[in-house]
């Protein structure tokens, strides 16, 4: 009898602990994975009531991105064979936030060892997570401007050069010409426009720096005034080379205003610069799929992000080099340009936590599609 009462009262201390843990969600899942019971670490973490939560399929508590991948029914599946299932990643409270959990899964054996239940124990490890993420960033972001000073090394080591011989050269060249007027304005000439150059390219360098500083305040920009402002910029050279442009309504988006119009202006004139006859440029708009995103895009469940392709039907290029286009001062042709116009895209959708990719051939146009988070 004595043995009973101990049983009993240790299995009710043992009920209570769970019961008034705060620091861990434990519950009770029957084998369906609906809760049977809920202590105060559950209340705390998620969000419900013991009453609300109780008979709800613990699926509720997943992304619906996961909920698709049916990672619950994985994870129960998981536990049913192995004994036990862990996995860390987003999971949703009753108001809709987000919180990253820890969760172990452990399946319940009656006598004949069925499984008769799961129990689940979570942790809110959201501080750890942002931590991690804000020292991975910081990584990527010294990764990012190591490379800068890589693509800055060999401007320096070559870009920069060239301007600089022909200023040698012909500076050289003007002091042996002076008794001959003509010769001499001309090898002047080849100096202004040598400095010309140079400057140029120092301008494109402090462009390109200045979008590594995300200190310009955002605000709500319309994309459509953006592209009718770049349209009346362009009209000239649109008129000339009878440029038709094909547009649907763009969204709205927080973003840098300055930067979204140099986005957009940077393609439409490097499609209007490789147009061929009869050139359109075709902008188009759709709302991006999942599957279309990063993993970082994907990490914010509330964000919508738009898919919007730039599409010319220009001279194009071999697919091959579509890296090489977006790297500071790389050029495929040798027209006219300092090279920097697609890398300053790359960077300005990059600030925008957005993407940007190619698609081209020759003769067959190109493809610019950009991912960029949009306002509701």
């Amino acid at each position: 009898m004595a043995d009973e009462n101990y049983m009993r009262t240790a299995g009710e201390t043992y009920q209570k602990m769970v019961a008034e843990v705060k620091d861990y969600a434990i519950l009770m899942l029957d084998t369906d994975g609906n809760v049977q019971n809920w202590n105060l670490g559950a209340e705390h973490i998620k969000g419900y009531s013991a009453s609300e939560a109780i008979g709800l399929n613990f699926r509720v508590f997943y992304r619906e991105s996961d909920r698709l991948k049916l990672l619950p029914e994985q994870l129960i599946e998981e536990a049913r064979q192995n004994g036990r299932a862990t996995h860390e990643g987003w999971r949703v409270r009753k108001d809709g936030s987000m919180f990253w959990g820890a969760v172990v899964i452990t399946a319940l054996h009656g006598n004949q060892g069925e499984v008769i239940g799961f129990s689940k124990v979570t942790r809110d490890l959201t501080e750890r997570k942002i931590a991690e993420d804000r020292i991975n960033n910081y990584l990527r972001d010294i990764e990012l401007r190591n490379r800068q000073l890589e693509e800055f090394a060999y401007i320096a080591s070559h870009d920069l050069q060239e301007p600089l011989r022909k200023i040698r050269i012909f500076s050289e060249m003007l002091e042996n010409s002076l008794d001959d007027p003509q010769a001499a304005l001309k090898y002047s000439h080849k100096i202004n426009d040598s400095a010309t150059r140079m400057a140029t390219l120092i301008q494109g360098i402090l462009k390109y720096s200045q979008l590594s500083s995300s200190e310009q305040i955002k605000e709500t920009v319309d994309l459509n005034h953006i592209l009718q402002e770049i349209k009346e910029d362009y009209e000239i050279q649109m008129c000339e080379k009878q440029v038709k442009l094909h547009t649907d309504t763009l969204p709205v988006v927080n973003a840098i205003r300055t930067q979204m119009t140099q986005l957009f202006a940077n393609l439409i004139s490097n499609a209007i610069k490789f147009s061929s006859k009869d050139p359109l440029i075709t902008i188009s708009v759709s709302e991006a799929q999942p599957e279309e995103l990063t993993d970082y895009q994907r990490s914010d469940e509330k964000a919508v992000y738009a898919k919007i392709t730039v599409t010319d039907n220009g001279e194009g290029f071999e697919q091959q080099y579509a890296d090489q286009i977006f790297k500071i001062f790389k050029r495929l042709t040798s027209t006219a340009g300092t090279g920097i116009g697609l890398a300053l895209c790359k960077k300005i959708v990059e600030n925008h936590h957005g993407t940007i990719a190619v698609q081209s051939a020759p003769g067959a146009g190109t493809i610019f599609t950009i991912t960029l988070p949009v306002m509701r």
